[in-house]
């Protein structure tokens, strides 16, 4: 809490000579014109203060002022999901989350926040139904942004286009926000080569990722993911707004500090993809590697004693792989999607699929609807599996 405040006072004071700026205030004030006998270089020159003023010559321009740029945007996502498997599943109809933008700017420097709500908790270790997603003080540079707060970590792709999601956000590995430093930007033009880039630095995690329990380390009770470096390089070449190709490599590391007796443990990932655009048509593909155990019970969860069994404990994996395919077509206002991703836990074995085609409907740019359907398995080393999910999602998402 104490770094936080003392990210916010340095911010503020990064901001002050803007607003200095902006109110013409300097250092070394201008010279005053000798026009009134009050004025202290008129007493020093008396023929000063007799000299016609010719009506015709240009005024002094006003000191300009940096303008106060302020952009309101929202939106929320309503929600039903109807599921086959597993059959503890119950179906129901709510409002997924609703969502404030706020960005608001003087000169170079700004500050940006998403304030998140809904009526219950997204997730058991969620401090309650209403959090920030992303919340961070920005200085703006032709080649660089540099953002100081919480904000997206940007390993792998950044995202697949779909509502239900994929194993790697259940992970806690995408659209997972950290408190600490960001530098990203980009060098080319709009057409031909260009490159995006980002280096991070996080203290600690943002605790509001949307990992499923015991999948992060973020759901483990007392414990943190500290110390996140992440760097990714994105080489692109775009012919045309809706032709290009872009290709990925992101590393990132970072200290799981789980309680006794697990302890602290390093944690290494690495990932390369690509994404392609021609015209109407999209795909994607990513693969990536994680070295290091980050939690204490999956994919084995523990199993509660019985009157008739003892307790059975929770094991995890330190060498896992994570594959993410799909692409989508986009005809008229309508959009054909499907992705697959996967993960095979290599210690114990385990590995996990989700199918997942969609259909998707634009209405405008501020409405969309979206159909998709989730086939969620996991199977262990001897080949039986079950099923994580089944289900129909449907969602209505407005936004303004």
């Amino acid at each position: 809490m104490r770094a936080i405040v003392g990210w916010v006072w340095a911010a503020c004071l990064l901001l002050a000579p803007s607003f200095a700026r902006g109110q013409g205030i300097t250092s070394t004030p201008k010279p005053s014109h000798p026009t009134s006998p009050k004025d202290p270089s008129a007493a020093q020159d008396p023929g000063a203060a007799r000299e016609p003023k010719d009506p015709k010559a240009p005024k002094d321009p006003a000191p300009a002022k940096t303008p106060i740029k302020i952009e309101l945007h929202g939106g929320a996502w309503l929600f039903y999901y109807h599921p086959f498997q597993p059959p503890e599943e119950k179906e129901f109809l709510r409002m997924h989350v609703a969502h404030l933008n706020f960005d608001g700017s003087i000169g170079d420097f700004g500050m940006f926040f998403n304030a998140s709500v809904r009526d219950t908790r997204m997730r058991e270790f969620y401090e309650g139904p209403a959090w920030i997603e992303e919340g961070y003080f920005y200085y703006k540079h032709p080649q660089a942004t540099v953002k100081l707060g919480k904000s997206y970590s940007r390993f792998g792709l950044f995202w697949d286009n779909s509502f239900l999601g994929n194993i790697h956000f259940y992970d806690g590995i995408k659209l997972d926000p950290n408190y600490g430093a960001s530098v990203e930007g980009a060098l080319g033009k709009e057409k031909g080569f260009r490159l995006n880039y980002y280096g991070q630095y996080f203290l600690v995690d943002g605790r509001t990722n949307g990992s499923f329990l015991r999948r992060d380390t973020i759901s483990i009770p007392d414990a943190r993911r500290r110390h996140i470096v992440v760097l990714r390089a994105e080489p692109a070449y775009h012919w045309s707004k809706d032709t290009s190709v872009t290709l990925g490599v992101s590393g990132q590391y970072f200290q799981a500090d789980i309680p006794a007796p697990v302890g602290k443990k390093d944690v290494y990932r690495a990932a390369a993809d690509v994404w392609v655009n021609v015209g109407p048509v999209s795909a994607w593909a990513e693969v990536s590697r994680q070295l290091g155990q980050s939690v204490t019970e999956w994919p084995v969860p523990p199993v509660p004693a019985t009157a008739t069994t003892p307790a059975v404990p929770g094991r995890a994996s330190a060498r896992n792989d994570y594959l993410l395919v799909g692409g989508e077509v986009r005809v008229w206002k309508l959009v054909g999607r499907y992705n697959l991703s996967g993960v095979w836990y290599r210690d114990l074995g385990i590995r996990e699929f989700m199918h997942q085609p969609g259909l998707g409907y634009n209405m405008n740019d501020y409405l969309q609807f979206l159909v998709e359907y989730g086939h969620w398995t996991q199977h262990d080393a001897l080949g039986n599996g079950k099923f994580l999910d089944q289900s129909v999602a449907t969602t209505i998402h407005g936004y303004f």
